[in-house]
């Protein structure tokens, strides 16, 4: 009896090591990686479709990988399907996390960078909105600087921060 509770707990160790060991700093960085390479835009998205029940901010790393398989795509339908699919799946993260500033980023970055007429881009204020309110309340969820740092460059680059609200975002950004 006690043997078989062994194999059971060493089988059980080896399958939870397998399956949770994705690292959220490692996404991050493949990710940036993905966004100018479509083999490795592949291969994160294998790499992410193997993690079963992925929380929240996983999950909109595996929409956003969604859509920069849309970005390397060649065929206009191929493109559509990997946006509907990037925007389901993003739209259920927000659902899940509605205060995670990163979520709120990632969805925001990539509707900002897809031509409007495309109609891709229906969250862009409400996100805006999200990321400024999250950003000066310092609710990051998130210890990284490097990402917290990078939401804001994309935001006073992108021309979606006031002068105000820029000064504001500083200011938090000199105090961490």
């Amino acid at each position: 009896m006690k043997f078989i509770r062994l194999v059971i707990l060493l089988v059980a160790m080896i399958y939870t090591s397998d399956v949770f060991s994705h690292n959220i700093d490692e996404i991050r960085k493949t990710f940036q990686l993905a966004i100018e390479n479509a083999r490795i835009t592949e291969k994160l998205s294998a790499d992410l479709k193997k993690i079963p029940n992925p929380d929240p901010l996983t999950l909109a790393y595996i929409a956003s990988v969604e859509a920069l398989k849309a970005k390397h795509a060649w065929n206009p339908f191929t493109k559509h399907e990997y946006m509907k699919s990037f925007g389901k799946m993003m739209n259920d993260a927000v659902k899940r996390m509605p205060e995670n500033m990163e979520i709120r980023y990632l969805r925001y970055n990539i509707q900002y960078n897809v031509p409007s007429y495309l109609g891709y881009s229906p969250n862009l204020q409400e996100d805006k909105k999200y990321i400024i309110e999250l950003f000066l309340n310092k609710k990051f969820v998130t210890t990284n600087k490097n990402l917290i740092t990078e939401v804001y460059t994309f935001m006073v680059k992108s021309k979606s921060v006031t002068s105000d609200e820029k000064l504001k975002m500083e200011k938090v950004l000199r105090s961490l």
